[in-house]
């Protein structure tokens, strides 16, 4: 009944319970035998029991009490190594005499006995047999100290049981036995199978069995650090040493202070012995892992602190959701920035200079305007014209490269062609408000990036860096080759910004202020340049002071030539 239990632990005490049986029957027909030759034909049969008891008991109470990782093959092999030995030992005593001294029959009582001379052997398996029996049963007892109420009752009633032939046996070696020579210990195990059987009914024995530890706390997929009282870690599953490894090998017997000595908040919040719990990020070899870590104070008898328990659930991909989220988040919330902007450009920046447009041609179509007095507006529909080509090309390519997404064809090319192409384009502009341009750009200084993007970014910051100057002051475009990256300048003399004003030049909104002749902006060419600077694997900073000027920086990786 007991072996046709699912358990595994189970079935090694069904094996016990059988050699206990094998033992028993064998010992019965050794008592009713009227010859020697029969009594030790039956006693060799009695040692396949009586060597196997220890060994399978041992067994049993490792897997029990969940001691499964001791029953390595080493392990195994010690434990059968001496019953298998024991029954080579008895099978052969005729020949050598080790296990028993003498056998004799003695014929003085009411029916024959067998009396027996122990030998070297015989005491040797009497104390491994007794070892493995007295181990079981302690640690059976040391694992029930802290059970269930019903786990208790289960295993008192298996050291009882076990302890019975036990006694009787001991009593055996003592020499107390009826008519000199009878082994009561067979019939001690009637007592043990009462004791058994009575447990199987009243107590679920084997029914209801504990998991141990390493059953329940090692297969937690949960890391589980148990600090004394003190705050020194006395232990931890499996799971946690992962989250651990890259701290320390091994963490058992450090301080939580030395583990983790960064993280004040969650040692405040152990020291207040209260159920709790707090987000901590640890870092590892793959990147940082946040987890949400919850901390339980332990007291014995309720009122004398003991340790504290914590439990580190892994919120990392939770975490990275979150932030995933608040990134979309704020890039939606910049998309729609760029599309009010981009309507409010639309509906006024760009329709105000050509409504202004339209009139002036309306006027000078019906004749309400002179030759003379049409040329003098020409300047101002000149400006208006060149400003709306800009704002158009801005908001193109804005729009391209946010809500479209832009196509990066890095090469590698010379970035004088590029400033000499820029310095052209705004010579006229720059004769205009007397305003000096400088190409300091030495030939032969290959970048490799995205050479249009690169163009509209210097287009940009050559305009900006015109708007803010008056007549007299300067623009100069500059280098600086570095090892591998090249940091490309524009800078001029103008009327420069103050600290606040640059910290939002490239933030997520749309900034623009007035140039030194009222020249009106967008705000989307520096975020423009940011954007192409960044997609080129590059950075974009700025430094400026009020009345001095600005100079504007951009940094890529260095480009060879194409050149022989």
């Amino acid at each position: 009944v007991i072996f046709q239990r699912n358990t595994n632990a189970v079935k090694w005490f069904a094996f016990m319970e059988f050699c206990s049986s094998i033992w028993a029957i064998c010992y019965a027909f050794e008592l009713s035998s009227d010859t020697l030759r029969q009594m030790l034909f039956w006693i060799d049969l009695e040692y396949v029991g009586i060597s196997l008891i220890p060994a399978t008991w041992i067994i049993f109470i490792f897997k029990f009490i969940g001691k499964e990782a001791w029953l390595t093959l080493r392990n195994r092999v010690l434990i059968f190594s001496f019953p298998v030995l024991a029954l080579l030992l008895v099978w052969t005593n005729p020949w050598h005499h080790i296990h028993y001294a003498n056998a004799s029959l003695d014929t003085s009582g009411p029916f024959p006995l067998l009396a027996i001379t122990p030998g070297p052997w015989y005491h040797v398996h009497t104390v491994y047999f007794y070892f493995l029996l007295v181990w079981g049963m302690s640690l059976l007892f040391r694992n029930s100290r802290k059970a269930d109420e019903v786990y208790k009752r289960q295993n008192y009633s298996l050291l009882i049981g076990a302890s019975i032939p036990c006694l009787v046996n001991v009593i055996y070696l003592f020499g107390l036995r009826p008519f000199k020579h009878i082994d009561l210990t067979p019939f001690a195990f009637i007592l043990t199978s009462i004791v058994i059987g009575f447990s199987l009914l009243r107590y679920k024995l084997f029914d209801v069995i504990p998991l141990a530890r390493e059953k329940v706390i090692e297969r937690v997929r949960e890391g589980i650090l148990v600090l004394d009282a003190r705050g020194r870690v006395i232990d931890q599953n499996e799971t946690m040493k992962e989250f651990l490894r890259p701290y320390s090998s091994s963490v058992v017997g450090m301080h939580l202070d030395e583990v983790m000595p960064v993280e004040y908040k969650l040692h405040l919040m152990i020291s207040k012995r209260s159920i709790s719990n707090m987000d901590i990020m640890l870092k590892g070899g793959t990147g940082d892992r946040f987890f949400e870590v919850t901390t339980t104070p332990l007291f014995e008898r309720e009122t004398v602190f003991s340790g504290t328990l914590l439990i580190f659930w892994d919120i990392t991909e939770r975490k990275r959701s979150e932030e995933q989220l608040k990134a979309q988040a704020s890039e939606l919330t910049v998309l729609n920035q760029v599309k009010d902007r981009m309507f409010s450009i639309i509906s006024h920046d760009i329709r105000g200079p050509i409504a202004s447009l339209k009139g002036i041609l309306t006027l000078a179509e019906e004749g309400d305007l002179t030759a003379e007095e049409f040329k003098s507006y020409v300047p101002l529909l000149s400006k208006n014209v060149g400003y709306t080509s800009e704002l158009l090309d801005n908001i193109l390519q804005w729009s391209k490269s946010q809500l479209q997404g832009e196509t990066i064809r890095p090469e590698h090319f010379d970035l004088k062609s590029i400033t000499q192409e820029k310095i052209m384009l705004f010579g006229e502009n720059s004769l205009e408000k007397k305003i000096v341009l400088e190409d300091r750009v030495p030939k032969g200084t290959f970048l490799l990036a995205d050479k249009n993007m690169v163009g509209m970014v210097l287009q940009n910051l050559i305009a900006n860096a015109i708007k803010f100057c008056k007549a007299g002051d300067k623009v100069s475009l500059g280098t600086e080759v570095r090892e591998t990256s090249t940091i490309v300048s524009v800078r001029d003399t103008g009327m420069g910004m103050a600290s606040e004003a640059l910290n939002k030049l490239f933030g997520l909104g749309t900034f623009t202020t007035r140039g030194t002749q009222g020249e009106i902006g967008t705000g989307l060419g520096l975020k423009l340049c940011k954007d192409f600077i960044e997609k080129n694997g590059g950075r974009i900073w700025a430094e400026s002071t009020t009345g001095e000027g600005s100079c504007f920086y951009f940094e890529l990786k260095n480009g060879v030539s194409s050149e022989p």
